[in-house]
């Protein structure tokens, strides 16, 4: 296959609205498909071509859904965000689980000004933990400010929406800070919705840094497809 032939390939990917990283995969399928198709069929690549849309037409049908975004996606595209949330949103369950029982644990097991301390130090790293990992990957992180016309991954957008959180948690500190004995005390209005807000901090907070992960993950694989096929912004 030629590299023009390959360009018109990836526009065509391109007009549908596929972030970078779906778009790879994508491709090699289209590649491969087209190719099966000229062998076995004895037709140009035109034609291949062609018949391989088709078959991936209603996959790559851009449509609006109804929803707040006035964007028009595709059921490829939906499926592949759906499936990328559903694994940050489950493992990061998980984790907020784990910490919850572990806060549970040095709660009744040390004692409270102890426990005070350490856990006042501790909330303040889980915060500052996503900061640490976005200014040492910075370069990763504004790496769409370079590629201003395409979408590099669906991470990126869930990057942003989940970082926003931490920005306006600074009443934990205050929280820590006033908290008596018996925070954590189910028999009271307040017990209850402390220790929901603080199983739903460790799920949030465990969401961030598990999307920075991912996304740090697929964009330095896609790197070297994007320097090879694509120009940076003006």
């Amino acid at each position: 296959m030629t590299s023009e032939q390959n360009n018109e390939i990836r526009n065509y990917l391109l007009a549908k609205k596929l972030p970078v990283d779906l778009m790879m995969e994508v491709e090699d399928h289209f590649v491969s498909q087209i190719n099966e198709l000229q062998v076995e069929k004895k037709i140009s690549f035109d034609d291949a071509f062609n018949a391989t849309i088709i078959s991936w037409y209603d996959d790559l049908k851009l449509f609006w859904e109804g929803s707040w975004s006035q964007e028009n996606t595709s059921t490829l595209i939906k499926k592949s965000t759906k499936q990328k949330m559903f694994f940050i949103l489950k493992k990061s369950a998980v984790v907020a689980v784990i910490s919850y029982v572990v806060m549970l644990l040095c709660y009744f097991l040390l004692p409270f000004e102890v426990f005070r301390i350490s856990f006042g130090v501790l909330i303040s790293l889980i915060m500052i933990f996503p900061l640490i990992i976005y200014i040492k990957e910075k370069k990763y992180f504004d790496l769409p400010k370079q590629y201003k016309n395409i979408r590099l991954s669906a991470y990126q957008d869930m990057v942003v929406a989940f970082f926003i959180f931490p920005m306006s948690s600074g009443w934990l500190f205050r929280f820590v800070l006033e908290m008596n004995d018996g925070f954590l005390d189910v028999n009271f209005m307040k017990g209850i919705v402390a220790n929901f807000l603080f199983a739903f901090f460790f799920f949030f907070e465990a969401a961030i840094i598990i999307c920075q992960q991912k996304y740090l993950e697929i964009i330095k694989k896609i790197i070297p497809y994007l320097q090879e096929n694509f120009k940076i912004s003006n």
